[in-house]
């Protein structure tokens, strides 16, 4: 099956993905899941098989998120929640433009990846948005970070290619200092949860833009 037979799927996509920018809730979640899963069946039946595996992990990307999402809603602060607080405003995080994530080569993506980390950890300084039982948020905490970690490693190998020392240090370095900052005593495991929550987001947005560019 030609690529074009997707191609026809990601203007729906795309528009899609730009909603998930301003409010990346369950709806907007629903509606890339939607998109992807008919993508899916449309490129499961070709022979681009670097296509097909481009959508299994934006697809994984978004299960991912959702999942996470479903365990953080016991904690919102209220019911109009939602409507009042920026938590779910991905594109909050200025680096993470969506013209950037809609445009950027995989190298680009993951740079802006790891600009958006440190930024994103800015922008939780004294937003209070979760509050709940300590000890529940601080085993979510410890089982998410530790698949998100995994999940940082996987995209740098994946996007940069192959890494020498000197390559694999500075990602390392990177990354490590992002966690060393979010884990550190004067970060409380609500900022803590609510960060790991937009980084799924964050996620998602990458993985959906590296499929998008793919579609082209």
């Amino acid at each position: 099956m030609p690529k074009t037979g997707a191609g026809n799927l990601a203007g729906p996509f795309q528009e899609a993905l730009t909603a998930a920018f301003s409010r990346m809730d369950d709806g907007a979640t629903f509606r890339l899941r939607s998109e992807l899963s008919a993508m899916r069946a449309v490129v499961a039946g070709g022979k681009d098989k670097d296509l097909l595996a481009s959508v299994d992990r934006a697809l994984e990307a978004v299960g991912r998120f959702h999942a996470f999402a479903s365990e953080v809603k016991g904690f919102v602060l209220s019911r109009d929640f939602s409507a009042k607080a920026s938590l779910y405003d991905i594109g909050s995080i200025g680096i993470l433009a969506v013209e950037n994530i809609l445009t950027a080569d995989r190298v680009s993506l993951f740079r802006l990846l790891m600009s958006g980390l440190s930024e994103g950890l800015a922008f939780l300084a004294s937003r209070q948005y979760i509050y709940g039982s300590t000890a529940v948020l601080e085993s979510l905490y410890r089982t998410h970070s530790a698949t998100m970690y995994e999940e940082l490693w996987s995209l740098a190998t994946e996007f940069r290619g192959p890494l020498d020392e000197a390559a694999a240090r500075e990602i390392q370095a990177g990354i490590d200092s992002f966690f060393k900052g979010l884990s550190s005593p004067g970060v409380k495991v609500d900022d803590r949860v609510a960060a790991l929550y937009q980084l799924y987001g964050i996620l998602v947005l990458l993985r959906c833009g590296d499929l998008l560019q793919r579609l082209k």
